[in-house]
């Protein structure tokens, strides 16, 4: 990475930048998870003392399995209900959906947003014979520091449009709010520790990603299969990273149907 800019690393990184409509994007997400509200009002299970550890239950169908969604905001924005939209792939299932919320950086370190999903995901497990956890962007990354980190993992992990390795953010606009250590690079990316992935991971990255996010998934795939550990992976043609994760809005699309073929 030496050599390479900040402005380099921006350019890869730095979504609201990169992606010409990404306010509407946004637009679009909040008004795709307002359209789910119709589907119930979710229950809050309180995670820990701060008002955003907190994991939320809404009943759409079996209580024995559910899908559990973890969001992205490079761990520093968002809140569960911007993206309540994935309760539509859910509902399809006819499983519960749970939603996590996590306190967020860098009023904590990486360390506490991890155990906070940790201990969101280990609720859901516990309630659940059959989970599946899926996250998008950082939330990506946080379903699987969660599998690696949980006594009784989730059946799989659907892993998003994630970040991996997280050595680059520290050379990016990111790193200001941020801040992270060397220490916290080696400890909380687990591309580093592929053999400790106790489930099947199935990675998917929109076709019309930057080269980062694209390299980090097929690494990381590649990382997964030579430790011998189950990985699947797949480049969604037409989608970058804001529109990859709307087709879990909808229960018709590719990858609602991948979510919902694995909660069965």
């Amino acid at each position: 990475m030496v050599g390479e800019t900040r402005q380099f690393w921006n350019g890869q990184l730095e979504h609201a930048a990169i992606i010409p409509d990404f306010a509407a994007w946004q637009d679009r997400h909040e008004a795709l998870s307002a359209q789910a509200d119709a589907l119930g009002m979710p229950e809050r299970i309180p995670t820990g003392a701060d008002d955003l550890q907190a994991l939320w239950r809404t009943k759409l169908g079996r209580a024995s399995h559910g899908l559990l969604y973890i969001h992205g905001g490079f761990w520093r924005r968002y809140a569960a209900h911007d993206f309540s939209f994935v309760a539509e792939t859910a509902a399809a299932a006819n499983v519960t959906f749970y939603n996590v919320d996590y306190r967020l950086v860098p009023l904590v370190r990486m360390k506490e947003a991890v155990d906070d999903v940790v201990a969101a995901c280990a609720i859901a497990r516990e309630a659940c014979d059959r989970l599946v956890v899926v996250g998008h962007s950082a939330g990506a990354h946080l379903a699987v520091e969660a599998a690696m980190r949980m006594e009784r993992p989730p059946d799989h992990v659907v892993a998003i449009s994630g970040i991996y390795d997280l050595a680059p953010l520290r050379f990016a606009f990111i790193q200001d709010e941020l801040g992270l250590s060397d220490e916290e690079v080696a400890t909380f990316s687990p591309i580093f520790r592929a053999a400790s992935m106790p489930c099947p991971v199935h990675i998917r990255v929109g076709a019309a990603e930057t080269a980062e996010f694209q390299r980090q998934s097929v690494r990381f795939f590649e990382t997964v299969s030579e430790a011998g550990r189950t990985a699947t992976i797949e480049f969604m043609q037409a989608h970058h990273h804001s529109s990859i994760v709307a087709e879990l809005a909808d229960s018709n699309t590719v990858l609602s149907h991948l979510v919902q073929s694995l909660l069965h």
